[in-house]
C-alpha cells in the first residue's frame, strides 16, 4: 500500500525574519536600483526597509538624516558596492518606506534599536558607520550602546555637539497645528514646506530636482501627513538626560560642504569639501565615498586589495 503524501501544514513552515520583494514590484520603489535587494525588517513596533547591496566584503551602514530616506545614498552605494563591500541602506522607522506606528516610539535611542536588530537580522555583525545630520546622532547612540558593533563613523554635515537640531528639524518643529493643517489640505501639501528645506542644503539646483523632492516627501502625503512628520521632529528632539556618551577614543570623522553655514568655525575638526552644501551625497558622492573606504579595514581574509578597492596606497 502506498505511503500517503506529507502534506506541509502553515504552523510547520518557517517564516524567515527577512522579506524581500521580488524584483517585479520595483516600480513601487521608483528609485530601486537593479544591484541591490529590497528587503523588510521586523524590528518591533514595525519593520524598517533597506537596500543591501552586494554580499560579503566590509559592510557599510548608511543612514539617511531627518526629510531625507535611502535614495539619499543612491549615489554613493554603487561606488561602494564596486570597490567589494556590502552596503546596507535603511529608512528609519517612520521615515521612508519603513513602517510609521501610530506613536513610534521614534526617539533617537529608539531608532538606535531598531538598526541596532536590523543588523542581527542580516546577520552582519560590525560596520562602518556613515550619518547624514539626523543620521549622525543615530549612529552616536548606537555606538555609544553597542561599541562592538562599529568600526569606525563618518558624520555628514554633523550639527554643533551632534545634537538632535538643525534646519530641517527646526524649520518643522516651528510649525503650529493650524499651519499644519492648512499645510496638509494644499495640492502639493508638505512638498511646500520640505521643498524649500530640502533645496536650501544643496549648493546646485540639479542636485535636488523635483522628483527627488517629491521622493523625499512622498511618506508624509494626506491628512494626516504633516502631523506625522511633526511627531517625528519632536521625538527625535527628545533626548534623555545623560544622553551624550562617550563612542571612542578617536572619535568619528566629520566632514560637510565648505560653505555649510550650520557648522560652527569653533569646530576645527571639521572636513570641508567644495562644491557642495549640507547634502553630500548628492552633490559629492565620489570624495565621499573615498572617505568611506579610507575607514575600512579589509578583513584578514578578503581577496579583494586595498588597490582594488580603490583607496590609496
Amino acid at each position: 500500500m502506498p505511503r500517503p503524501p506529507v502534506i506541509a501544514t502553515p504552523e510547520f513552515q518557517p517564516i524567515p525574519p527577512v522579506t524581500r520583494r521580488l524584483p517585479s514590484t520595483r516600480s513601487v520603489l521608483p528609485y530601486a536600483p537593479q544591484d541591490a535587494d529590497y528587503v523588510r525588517l521586523p524590528v518591533g513596533p514595525g519593520a524598517l526597509h533597506a537596500m543591501r547591496y552586494g554580499h560579503g566584503g566590509p559592510t557599510v551602514l548608511l543612514v539617511h538624516g531627518f526629510t531625507t530616506s535611502a535614495p539619499l545614498w543612491q549615489k554613493v552605494a554603487p561606488i561602494l558596492l564596486a570597490r567589494g563591500c556590502q552596503v546596507i541602506v535603511p529608512d528609519l522607522l517612520g521615515f521612508g518606506e519603513s513602517d510609521r506606528p501610530v506613536g513610534g516610539p521614534y526617539a533617537v535611542s529608539a531608532q538606535a534599536r531598531y538598526l541596532d536588530r536590523a543588523l542581527a537580522l542580516l546577520r552582519i555583525s560590525r560596520v562602518v558607520a556613515v550619518g547624514q545630520d539626523l543620521g549622525c546622532v543615530v549612529l552616536r547612540r548606537l555606538a555609544a550602546v553597542r561599541p562592538d558593533r562599529v568600526d569606525a563613523m563618518i558624520f555628514c554635515s554633523p550639527t554643533p555637539g551632534d545634537a538632535p537640531r538643525g534646519p530641517e528639524i527646526d524649520a518643522v518643529r516651528g510649525q503650529t497645528g493650524p499651519a499644519l493643517l492648512e499645510i496638509s489640505s494644499r495640492p502639493l501639501g508638505v512638498v511646500d514646506l520640505l521643498g524649500p528645506v530640502l533645496r536650501a542644503a544643496v549648493s546646485q539646483g540639479e542636485s535636488m530636482p523635483d522628483s527627488l523632492v517629491a521622493r523625499f516627501s512622498a511618506p508624509y502625503t494626506g491628512s494626516q501627513g504633516a502631523r506625522h512628520l511633526l511627531d517625528l521632529a519632536r521625538a527625535v528632539a527628545e533626548e534623555e538626560e545623560g544622553d551624550q556618551q562617550p563612542i571612542s577614543d578617536s572619535g568619528p570623522l566629520r566632514v560637510t560642504g565648505k560653505d555649510d553655514p550650520m557648522v560652527l568655525g569653533a569646530n576645527a575638526s571639521m572636513l570641508r569639501l567644495d562644491g557642495a552644501l549640507r547634502l553630500l551625497p548628492l552633490e559629492r558622492p565620489e570624495p565621499l565615498a573615498a572617505l568611506i573606504m579610507n575607514s575600512i579595514v579589509p578583513a584578514l581574509d578578503s581577496s579583494v586589495s586595498l588597490e582594488e578597492r580603490g583607496v590609496p596606497g
